[in-house]
């Protein structure tokens, strides 16, 4: 995953609510997906990719009352910083006892919006 995809997924409310929410306790996708008020696939989706990110472990599996076998999932971020300056995104990650930074030139970025000063907007 980029720079650009991870800092898309830490701004994406259901990601970030995911994470924020199994950073306490570890918690299973129904209760994320209740908790959150989405549907249970829409929840799985970002458990996914939260998990092939690094950023969500599945910490444990139980059998539910049903007798399905049930994963619970837990942050693996320990902080998470995004920095915009001199035209650079740098996104800074610490999970699991690692860092890991990148850095993108926004210009090199197709799919960034123009974001334009205040001097631009007024003419």
């Amino acid at each position: 995953m980029d720079t650009f995809d991870t800092f898309r997924l830490l701004l994406d409310e259901y990601s970030s609510r995911i994470l924020q929410l199994t950073s306490p306790k570890a918690l299973n996708a129904i209760e994320l997906s209740d908790t959150l008020g989405i549907p249970i696939a829409a929840c799985y989706r970002r458990i996914r990719v939260l998990k092939d990110a690094g950023m969500l472990d599945e910490e444990s599996k139980v059998v539910s009352v049903g007798g399905k076998m049930v994963a619970t999932y837990r942050s693996a971020v320990e902080s998470a910083q995004v920095m915009l300056q001199d035209g650079r995104l740098r996104v800074l990650i610490k999970a699991k006892g690692e860092s890991t930074a990148d850095e993108l030139l926004l210009s090199e970025e197709p799919t960034m919006l123009h974001w334009s000063s205040p001097k631009e907007r007024e003419v």
